[in-house]
């Protein structure tokens, strides 16, 4: 169709747009511009008093919203998230929010061997993954972070499929211009939250610095027996392993000195349960 609709919105009064007709003009009685600046703003005034319990945590940026429910046993965490969820649906009801169930999922962290317990929102079950993304971040049941990792290189070894007549081997752009585009368009895919995914086992972060070692080797056309530490140290591009440690470093740097207390909190790892002798994030730095 080479028509299309445009709204306007002139203070409280709207019309629709197509092509050069319009509608009658109609006047506004609630609601915010798609996109604009104050949005977000409005909607965390707005979500403010979203029900809280103390047997539950209730983490929230702009409209995406996580319940955590800590039990001896899955039955327990289920029971008091299923409390969390009737609270919640109430408080949506009497504000005329809805919820989306079809977007919404139930895990369970744990090492043991469970059996499913359902939970609902508004009488409809939420289906129950063992692996669930929050904030760009793939979460495992087993919080190992390997299917994180795995979907990430899925996904670089796609970017990198579109950009290789611009970094590969025949490229004639200069090796300066290959670097730039690399670090701009594919390191900060796997980057991304590195100060969290770094505590993975050694064997998942070598499928991204083989990822890296590829590349590198492809935007300088190096022969088969140039190593690869030697390849970063010529190119002065530093190793996954490092880049973990740099950005724990300043995560940990950029807690320190928040005003929120909140966030200063997060350092207090005293009473810290370990997982096996997994590693921890503040232990990256």
């Amino acid at each position: 169709m080479s028509s299309y609709s445009n709204l306007i919105c002139r203070g409280d009064i709207f019309c629709i747009k197509q092509e050069d007709a319009y509608s009658e003009p109609r006047t506004i009685n609630a609601g915010v511009p798609q996109g604009s600046v104050i949005g977000p703003l409005l909607y965390l005034l707005y979500t403010c008093d979203l029900p809280e319990t103390e047997e539950n945590t209730t983490a929230t940026f702009a409209d995406d919203t996580a319940i955590l429910a800590v039990g001896e046993s899955n039955e327990e965490s289920t029971q008091k998230l299923n409390r969390a969820i009737s609270r919640i649906s109430s408080w949506t009801a009497k504000w005329r929010i809805r919820l989306n169930e079809a977007k919404s999922v139930h895990i369970d962290f744990t090492n043991r061997s469970i059996v499913y317990t359902p939970t609902f929102i508004n009488g409809v079950a939420i289906p129950y993954v063992n692996e669930a993304k929050y904030l760009g971040m793939t979460l495992d049941a087993k919080l190992r972070w390997k299917e994180h990792v795995k979907k990430k290189k899925t996904e670089l070894v796609l970017k990198l499929r579109k950009m290789y007549w611009l970094i590969g081997r025949q490229s004639t752009m200069t090796i300066g211009n290959k670097l730039l585009l690399y670090n701009q368009v594919l390191k900060p895919v796997w980057s991304y939250g590195a100060q969290l995914w770094g505590c993975t086992a050694p064997t998942n972060r070598q499928i991204i610095q083989r990822f890296q070692n590829s590349v590198l080797r492809c935007i300088t056309d190096a022969p088969w027996y140039f190593r690869n530490d030697a390849l970063h140290r010529e190119l002065n591009v530093d190793s996954v392993d490092q880049v973990i440690k740099q950005r724990a470093s300043a995560h940990l740097t950029r807690l320190r000195d928040h005003l929120n207390e909140e966030a200063v909190k997060l350092l207090d790892v005293e009473d810290l349960t370990r997982r096996l002798k997994r590693t921890k994030p503040h232990e990256l730095a």
